[in-house]
């Protein structure tokens, strides 16, 4: 059922929103994002901010990009999307592995009433909780700020779950700048 004007979606309708939320997802293990986090912080009233940027993005209607298959079980949707990497993605993927960059987890959750973006956003959410997972082990002190560019090491595993799109997202991380209160 389509969220907005609750009426049901066709198979069609379905594909693009799937084809759409798959071409930012392998555009993120591809390419990345560009990742500016403000935690919030009560005590110095600084209000938590986020701002998730793809690098690149597939194209619309790309033909690399295609469902191979669709079936429902259980009364669950279910379908198998692949991608065709070029020589270049190949090799943008490759400057990743390093022991330089970082993996973290994390598992972001938002809930069902935000609609058919809820998803989309559970992973932006699941992107911060990694960041904040990584550095809550390594800095004393909660950042001000945090620059950065982050890579979908693997498709977040994303459900339905008490009522809202829960994502478990795995990152590999390259920090630009992290900003401890000490600098303001």
């Amino acid at each position: 059922i389509d969220e907005d004007n609750q009426s049901y979606l066709t198979d069609d309708e379905i594909s693009n929103r799937v084809l759409k939320d798959a071409a930012w997802i392998i555009s993120g293990m591809i390419y990345g994002f560009d990742v500016t986090y403000t935690p919030l912080d009560l005590s110095r009233n600084v209000d938590e901010y986020m701002k998730v940027t793809p690098v690149a993005s597939i194209p619309w209607g790309d033909n690399k990009l295609e469902i191979i298959e669709t079936w429902v079980s259980n009364g669950k949707f279910s379908l198998h999307v692949r991608y065709f990497l070029d020589n270049a993605q190949t090799t943008r993927l490759h400057l990743w592995d390093s022991n330089l960059f970082p993996d973290a987890e994390g598992i972001g959750v938002v809930s069902i009433f935000s609609g058919h973006q809820g998803r989309v956003e559970s992973i932006k959410t699941g992107i911060k909780e990694a960041l904040r997972n990584y550095l809550r082990k390594r800095t004393t002190n909660k950042p001000r700020e945090i620059t950065c560019r982050v890579l979908l090491t693997e498709p977040p595993y994303t459900i339905l779950d008490a009522g809202g799109y829960k994502s478990r997202t795995n990152i590999t991380i390259k920090f630009i700048e992290v900003i401890p209160y000490a600098y303001y």
